[in-house]
């Protein structure tokens, strides 16, 4: 779980997430850009953008951070109870997070500015914004063996790809429903998008219509799905598939 110290909050960043993408909606993050000379013009320069995938270990607790890239410059950050996405731009993450745990609601949320001009240990400053006040402040170091990311298997979050066949599932797995939320009487459906490899597993998934108290139970659920997959040309392709997961109380 993430350390909390008291003070003010930061500026405010909404994230919306669809199937296809994510949209992260910066809403007024950083500082207007200064008017060059008007006798000697300037062209705009891209800033450096450092490697960050990775894991790394938050200095002083037991926890660790994996990131992930969606996209050419959107991250996902996950670990013990809290996961985030944001967008780095050259080398300053700007992000929203949110803190919970499997089969609970989400306890809080709030907003993350990650410092990464020293790619290996990066500083993080994070402020609550719903459900808690208050600030955070850790120090991560990234690990020697995550220094290069894992080979990807299959498309991007988001990524289209042709097929001509789509997959078809031969193994539902039925999901959990966990006790904390049934005994809220929460129900409803989670649309999650599985990446259906070219075996027929399930290499990775995404949560793209939330019911928070039941996002865990969902995934796990749908991991251990089998498809007949995707062909193009008579050749399986990896490819994303959304599986909507049903809790009813009745």
């Amino acid at each position: 779980m993430m350390r909390r110290h008291q003070g003010t909050r930061g500026t405010r960043l909404a994230v919306a997430a669809g199937s296809a993408s994510v949209v992260l909606l910066l809403l007024g993050i950083g500082a207007a850009a200064e008017e060059p000379p008007a006798a000697k013009p300037t062209a705009k320069q891209a800033l450096p953008r450092p490697s960050i995938e990775g894991t790394y270990a938050v200095e002083g607790s037991n926890a660790n951070v994996k990131v992930e890239r969606l996209t050419s410059d959107i991250f996902h950050l996950t670990s013990a109870g809290w996961e985030g996405v944001g967008i780095l731009s050259g080398a300053t993450y700007r992000g929203v997070f949110r803190e919970g745990g499997p089969g609970m609601p989400f306890t809080a949320m709030g907003e993350q500015t990650i410092d990464w001009h020293d790619p290996d240990n990066p500083s993080m400053r994070g402020s609550y914004t719903s459900f808690r006040t208050g600030q955070i402040a850790e120090r991560w170091h990234r690990l020697a063996d995550s220094k290069r990311p894992a080979p990807r298997r299959g498309p991007a979050f988001g990524e289209y790809v042709y097929v001509e066949e789509l997959p078809e599932a031969i193994t539902k797995v039925p999901p959990v429903y966990p006790n904390e939320a049934r005994n809220a009487g929460i129900d409803g459906v989670v649309v999650v998008q599985a990446l259906v490899l070219e075996d027929g597993s399930v290499g990775d998934v995404r949560i793209v219509n939330s019911v928070p108290a039941l996002d865990d139970a969902a995934s796990a659920c749908v991991r251990q799905w089998r498809f007949k997959p995707a062909l193009t040309g008579g050749k399986p392709v990896a490819v994303w598939v959304a599986v909507p997961v049903r809790f009813s109380l009745h």
